[in-house]
Formats: C-alpha cells, sequence, structure tokens
C-alpha cells in the first residue's frame, strides 16, 4: 500500500492520502493483534507451567512425608510423630486447596474450548467477539465489494475504451490489432453483486494487467524529442506524460491485486479464525483430558491425605492408649493368676 501511495501521490492526492490513512489503521491492527496473541499466549503459558510445578511440589513433597513417616515408626520417636502428623494435615489442607484450583483450570479448560467452537461455527454471534480485536472488522464487507467494484468498472473501462480507441484517435486499424487484436484485460474481479476476488481465473488470451504497461510503451510518443503529430505516423499516439500517469494507475491496481488476498485475511481476520479452528481439532482434547486427569488425581490424593491422617492418628492414640485397642487385637492375652 505504500507503494501504491508512492505511485498515485503525483497524480491523486487524495486518494494518496487516503491510501496513507488506510495503511497506517491496517498497521496499528496488525500490531494491536500480534500483541494481543503474544501477550494472552504467554500469560497462559505462565499460569500453566505455574500450576504444573505447584502439583509437582506438592506431590515430592507428600512423598518425602510418607517415607518420613514410614522412617519415624521404625524409630518409636513419638515427638517427631505428632510433628510429622501436623505438618501431614497442613499439606492436607494444601492438597485440598489445590485440588480446588484444579476443578477451576478443568473448568476453564472445558469452557474455553465450548467457547472456540462457537467461534468457529459462528464468529460474528460468539461470546469472543468482545475479546479478540479483530472481530468488528467481519462487518467491514462492504469496504471489500467497493474495492472490487471500483477495479472492475476501471478495467471494464479500459476495455471499451481499447475497442473504440482506433476510431477515436484515427490510428491505423491493421497495426492496433497486430498488438492487441480481440484480447481484453483480464479482470481478476467477478462482476456485481458480490465482486468477489478470483485469482488465476482469467482467459488464456487474456492479458495480464502486469503486461498492460508494457504494451502501451510500445504507443508511447517521447514529447521531449518528438511532436506528437509525427509519432501518429508510427502509430505512437500516446504522450509520454499520459503513460506515465495510466503507468502509476496500472501498477496501483496491480499492486492491489497481489495485496489484496492479504488485506482480505486480516480485515476477515482469517488468520485468527483458522488458528482457532486448528486449536479447536488438534488441541482442545489433548488440552481438557490432562486438566481433567490433573483435578481428579489431586481430589484422590486429597482424600487419600485425609484418611492418612486420620490413620496416623490412630496410631498415634494406640501407642500412647494400648489398651483401649486390646479388644480388637487378635494376640491371645494371659490372666494373671
Amino acid at each position: 500500500m505504500n507503494n501504491i501511495q508512492s505511485l498515485l501521490n503525483p497524480y491523486d492526492q487524495t486518494t494518496s492520502n487516503l491510501l496513507n490513512t488506510t495503511s497506517q489503521q491496517l498497521g496499528k491492527e496488525s500490531y494491536n493483534i500480534k500483541v494481543f496473541i503474544q501477550k494472552n499466549g504467554h500469560s497462559i503459558d505462565h499460569a500453566i507451567r505455574a500450576l504444573y510445578i505447584t502439583n509437582l511440589v506438592v506431590v515430592a513433597v507428600n512423598l518425602l512425608l510418607l517415607v518420613a513417616g514410614v522412617v519415624l515408626i521404625l524409630l518409636h520417636w513419638h515427638p517427631g510423630f505428632f510433628i510429622f502428623i501436623f505438618l501431614c494435615w497442613i499439606l492436607a489442607m494444601a492438597c485440598w486447596f489445590l485440588t480446588g484450583i484444579d476443578f477451576f483450570f478443568h473448568i476453564f479448560a472445558e469452557d474455553t474450548c465450548t467457547a472456540l467452537e462457537e467461534f468457529k461455527d459462528n464468529p460474528v454471534n460468539s461470546s469472543l467477539s468482545a475479546l479478540l480485536p479483530c472481530a468488528k472488522a467481519l462487518k467491514s464487507e462492504t469496504v471489500f465489494i467497493a474495492l472490487g467494484q471500483t477495479v472492475h468498472d476501471f478495467i471494464t473501462q479500459l476495455n471499451i475504451n481499447m475497442n473504440i480507441m482506433p476510431k477515436e484517435l484515427g490510428l491505423d486499424e491493421t497495426q492496433y490489432k497486430n498488438v492487441f487484436g480481440h484480447k481484453k484485460i483480464c479482470d481478476p474481479f467477478a462482476g456485481p453483486p458480490d465482486y468477489k476476488y478470483l485469482a488465476d481465473t482469467c482467459p488464456k488470451h487474456a492479458i495480464p494487467i502486469k503486461d498492460l504497461p508494457n504494451i502501451l510503451e510500445n504507443f508511447t510518443c517521447d514529447t521531449e524529442t518528438s511532436s506528437l503529430k509525427s509519432c501518429k505516423g508510427d502509430g505512437k499516439f500516446l504522450p509520454k506524460p499520459t503513460y506515465l500517469m495510466a503507468n502509476a494507475y496500472i501498477r496501483s491496481i496491480e499492486y492491489l491485486t497481489k495485496v489484496y488476498p492479504d488485506l482480505e485475511n486480516l480485515i476477515h481476520c482469517s488468520f485468527v479464525k483458522d488458528r482457532i479452528s486448528d486449536i479447536v481439532l488438534h488441541q482442545c482434547k489433548p488440552f481438557k483430558t490432562p486438566a481433567y486427569g490433573l483435578w481428579a488425581s489431586m481430589l484422590c490424593l486429597s482424600i487419600s491425605m485425609v484418611l492418612l491422617v486420620l490413620l496416623w492418628l490412630a496410631k498415634a492414640y494406640q501407642v500412647h492408649h494400648p489398651t483401649c485397642f486390646s479388644k480388637c487385637s487378635i494376640i491371645p492375652r494371659h490372666e494373671e493368676p
């Protein structure tokens, strides 16, 4: 678009200024989308990594305490055993707290994938439309219809002018037809009402827009060295300033057709939609399954820790009050005579 602006600046200042404003807005939108994706992507990565590290630390501490508890029982060090039970109780509370966080993460994974699926199926009415920086651009279809119509009308008029040009200028029709014949300039846009961009759909004998300046150069008269009247005798009817202006407009249209698919993807947010579709198809299931497994595992660990603490308490009570468990013992007691 900067190249188009430079080409049109000497001939159409209004359009050049409009292109300058438009390119700045598109650049700003592109930057905002890039920052949005990078910022949120890094935040989610950091949160998931921190969650897994926290779970790993808690499980590792659990294992160490279990080993320590077995060692303390074997050593019959009762004060240390009571400290161990106290630490296990605190750790059990931490496990339940972490279970709640893991459950929230599990719900977050489910809701996120559901929202992404809704956006993939219906981007306009999705709950993510207010969050994504390019969701409002879906309403810009009229801009592209107007753009396609402008180029379509321009090329249509060129084709009309090519047919009437020999008669209007009194040119040698034989020489003219040797160059152009019955060929027409390729129009990359369909007709009304949508004016869709149709890449690589030109007829076999159509003239590509990029070749037109080279063809017009054969009919261009260098008015600095020759008069236009003498040039017409050689079939060169186009003054050089006119050729330069036509070349600028034609090159602008060529650049526009090249960048049009990228502009359409930007305005329609296609790359974001494609990325979301890829996430829904290939990443949501691997994301939800570990989230559920993490929550379920931590829930089991929390329940196990509570039961284990209760068993440790029962063991400690048995050590200090052995007679209370004598009725449950399978070891026979001998009464004193």
